[in-house]
Order: structure tokens, then C-alpha cells, then sequence
């Protein structure tokens, strides 16, 4: 036990969590995970996308079925429908909305950095870039997320031949479909 409470991320929690450990042992390996929600969410009304930024106000979701064709999905982010009803505007979005595409892969680092500490587990988290972001850019988010102590970065760039998951309302209806079944869970 005295290796398991001197682990880094152990040794890190508050006295009493750690004193309790020490007089009861403990029962799960792990405490604390953030389940990946983008597809989960879908389950619930699209409620949360976790501590991803919202991709954008409305947008489209490709969908494998069984025999290999493609079903889009037209969503619309559930804060954004929540301020449309309550502000009575059919469209538009509030004035602190920010999507994706509005917040750095930095700022997303460091969003992911202020929790990891408290999280025992790797933080789903994918940090969209768009298709014509640099390389060395690209190579900087991982160096950034590996300074920061994150215990995993995951990054998506689409391109011709991979194409997109995700696509914004005005690019849904010409983007390509992104997986194959095999790759769906991705």
C-alpha cells in the first residue's frame, strides 16, 4: 500500500482521501474517468459534448450503418437551442458562444491541463484543427500537451481522403463521409 499512496497522482489528493486509502485500502484501481461523450451524447439529446468546445452552433454527424451506408444527422448544439427558445430568436447564437474553431488548440490544451490533475485517467478530448493547419503547428499541440502533463492528446484533421466526421452546417451537405464500419467506434 505505502507504494500504491506514494504514486504521483495519488500522492497529489487531499490528506483525507489519502488517509482513507491508507486505513481501508482501496477497491478500484481508478477513481476518476471522463467517458469520450461526442457519441454518447448523441444517446442524450446531444446534451454535452464534455469539455469540448461545442464544433459549432448546428452541424452534421455522419453515421455508419450496418450495410455500409451513411446516415447524416442534422444536430443542433443543446446550449445553443436552450438560448434560442429562452431568447425567442429562431437562429443565431448568444454573444459568449464560442465553437470549436474559435478556441486555439493551446487554450483547448490548457483546458484539458486544468483538469488532468484531478482526473486519474487520460481525458477523451479531441482538439479539432482545420484541413489546412501546419505541420509544425500540428507537432506543437502534442509538445504542448506533453509540457503540460497531459496523459493523452488526441487531434483530427480532416482531409480528402479521411474527410470528416463533424462538418459545420454550410459544409455538411458536400463533405465527404469520414470511417468505415470497422473504425465507426474511432
Amino acid at each position: 500500500m505505502t507504494r500504491y499512496l506514494a504514486g504521483e497522482f495519488v500522492a497529489g489528493l487531499p490528506a483525507d482521501i489519502r488517509d482513507g486509502i491508507a486505513g481501508h485500502g482501496i477497491r478500484n484501481s481508478h477513481l476518476i474517468a471522463i467517458a469520450p461523450t461526442g457519441t454518447i451524447s448523441l444517446l442524450a439529446n446531444n446534451i454535452s459534448s464534455g469539455l469540448e468546445p461545442a464544433f459549432a452552433a448546428t452541424y452534421a454527424r455522419s453515421l455508419l450503418n450496418e450495410d455500409g451506408t451513411a446516415t447524416r444527422y442534422q444536430l443542433t448544439d443543446y446550449a445553443v437551442e436552450a438560448w434560442r427558445r429562452a431568447s425567442g430568436s429562431p437562429e443565431g447564437v448568444s454573444p459568449a458562444f464560442a465553437c470549436a474553431s474559435d478556441v486555439s488548440a493551446a487554450a483547448q490544451v490548457a483546458m484539458q491541463a486544468a483538469l488532468q490533475p484531478f482526473v486519474d485517467n487520460s481525458i477523451s478530448k479531441t482538439i479539432d484543427v482545420p484541413p489546412g493547419f501546419a505541420f509544425e503547428a500540428f507537432k506543437g499541440i502534442y509538445d504542448l500537451a506533453y509540457d503540460q502533463g497531459l496523459k493523452g492528446c488526441t487531434s483530427y484533421r480532416p482531409n480528402p481522403i479521411r474527410g470528416a466526421v463533424l462538418t459545420a452546417a454550410e459544409e455538411s451537405a458536400s463533405a465527404p463521409h469520414c470511417c468505415v464500419i470497422e473504425r465507426e467506434a474511432d
